[in-house]
């Protein structure tokens, strides 16, 4: 067994032994020691050279995620926070293990009715002197949920808010990197451009370089030629000439 195999498989077991916990016992303090365990282990496993797929990566992060979600959730002293933050958590954070689908939902589901349960209890707590003037204690329970109501649509709309901010700023940023590259393209199309026609114009050029060279080669290749006739005609005539002149002595 490789090292490699051996990590895998203890991620797998600790973050099935995070979410059994998650689900029966989530203020247990172990559970928050092990997910700081699965962050190293995460990391050691993204480091191997063969390492899992990139799917199966993806797929523990989200479950981990999920985890973490379901700890700062707990972690939160408002009612209202707590179960705005489970309602936020996202039942799609899993792998394709159906195991593992299954007991995120139920994770999910009982950490959303839990919140709901003690919000329930919050909105509707009856005081100890609420005998005494029952009418106004029941005007009082209904403002306070009402106002409690009235905070979670609020922080929902804040949370849409954000969301539309960020998809707005992502895509600002989005065109301007487009149109950053666009300008940069044109900019090399056009030195393209303007490179193939000065090789256009070059390759003319040297075209018409060639044809006076072979010109002038050739014309001074035919006065070398001539030049040697005559010469070789004057030795002619002179050796003719010299014989003649010789000959004429002699008789």
């Amino acid at each position: 067994m490789t090292e490699k195999t051996r990590l895998e498989i203890n991620v797998r077991r600790l973050l099935t032994r995070c979410e059994l916990i998650a689900k029966d016992d989530p203020h247990n303090w172990k559970l928050e020691k092990y997910i700081h365990s699965l962050d190293d282990m995460m990391n050691m496993l993204q480091a191997l050279p063969s390492k899992p797929t990139k799917d199966t990566i993806t797929g523990y992060a989200k479950r981990i995620e999920f985890l973490k979600g379901v700890i700062n959730a707990m972690k939160l002293s408002n009612p209202v926070e707590r179960v705005v933050a489970a309602q936020l958590l996202s039942k799609n954070s899993v792998s394709t293990n159906n195991s593992s689908t299954s007991i995120t939902t139920q994770i999910h589901q009982k950490t959303v009715a839990k919140y709901n349960r003690e919000l329930r209890a919050e909105l509707f707590h009856s005081n100890k002197d609420a005998g005494k003037d029952g009418v106004r204690q029941r005007l009082s329970s209904s403002n306070i949920q009402d106002d409690d109501l009235d905070a979670i649509l609020k922080y929902n709309r804040n949370i849409q808010e954000k969301i539309a901010e960020n998809m707005l700023s992502m895509t600002s940023t989005m065109k301007e990197h487009a149109l950053a590259a666009s300008a940069i393209i044109k900019k090399d199309v056009g030195m393209l451009e303007m490179s193939n026609k000065l090789i256009d114009v070059n390759a003319v050029k040297l075209k018409k370089e060639s044809l006076k060279l072979e010109e002038h080669t050739n014309s001074k290749g035919m006065w070398w030629f001539w030049l040697m006739i005559v010469f070789v005609l004057a030795v002619f005539f002179g050796m003719v000439l010299f014989i003649k002149m010789t000959t004429k002595r002699i008789r």
